[in-house]
């Protein structure tokens, strides 16, 4: 229930944020909505940085001076994963035209994540601060495989239109993340590889310019506990007892590239008038 009230809350914030619309009826005709899937000029590619957050919760140890071994404890505490690296293969179908170059659309991407969780296994000092081991260090990399689908306003460049004449471009949207994360311990071959499966909303944000191709920068944040690891015993010479790592968001940026956008009809600069819509000009 939680997944679906985060969902209305993005698309309102979606319908909210829109500029004022214009539903007139154009001579572009906007395709079925497999046919996009064909268009090469709409595919794009691309790499991200990732941040995560997390938490751990599980035994602990508790040192005093010296880090003398007083005991164990059961505790919380929060993470952030070291910066992570992804890459992206998506396409967008817009299926409603908003105005002279906007559209609604749905886009569907691809996308692989990788990143790593540092010093599980801190111990707890008596002064009330996590310090991590000089040895031992227990360390997990997650793999996150998913396809976010999202309902975008898109405008400009990378809109409806596909033009040439139109520099630049944005688009702002919400969807629902479904991904497979697969979690290892590092070095502990004699643990296997857990696996978790979420769905997640989602909110994005893009920009996007056209130097020859069209470039985008793209911003994604997604939100919501998903389970990585379940340690249910000790791991002697690591940790004293069980414990659980649990996804709770991330944040990615992408570079993004469309390199078919070249295809573009639209070039010349004294042709000012729209494609799909000889009697009216580009606002």
């Amino acid at each position: 229930m939680q997944v679906f009230k985060s969902l209305k809350i993005c698309f309102v914030v979606l319908f909210l944020g829109s500029p004022m619309l214009s539903f007139a009826q154009y001579k572009f005709e906007v395709l079925p909505f497999w046919n996009y899937f064909k268009d090469k000029r709409r595919w794009e590619i691309g790499g991200s940085i990732i941040t995560a957050k997390g938490q751990f919760e599980g035994v602990t140890r508790v040192v005093g001076y010296n880090d003398r071994f007083l005991g164990d404890s059961t505790l919380k505490r929060s993470l952030n994963a070291k910066l992570g690296f992804g890459g992206s293969l998506g396409v967008s179908t817009p299926f409603a035209a908003t105005g002279h170059i906007s559209a609604f659309a749905v886009s569907f991407t691809v996308l692989g994540n990788m990143y790593q969780w540092a010093d599980l296994n801190k111990n707890y000092n008596i002064d009330g601060n996590f310090k991590a081991v000089d040895s031992n260090r227990l360390n997990a990399s997650t793999l996150q495989i998913g396809m976010p689908v999202a309902i975008e306003w898109k405008s400009g460049t990378e809109g409806l239109v596909l033009s040439h004449r139109l520099s630049m471009g944005g688009a702002i949207g919400a969807g629902i993340f479904p991904h497979l994360n697969m979690t290892v311990l590092d070095g502990l071959t004699t643990i296997a590889a857990q696996q978790s499966i979420g769905a997640n909303p989602f909110f994005k944000g893009e920009l996007a310019f056209r130097r020859g191709i069209v470039w985008k920068l793209r911003a994604m944040y997604t939100m919501g506990n998903i389970e990585l690891i379940n340690q249910t015993k000790a791991i002697p010479k690591y940790n004293d007892g069980p414990f659980n790592l649990t996804y709770n968001s991330n944040l990615q940026f992408s570079l993004i590239v469309m390199p078919f956008k070249r295809r573009y009809t639209e070039s010349a600069w004294y042709n000012d008038y729209d494609t799909y819509n000889w009697n009216e000009k580009l606002n």
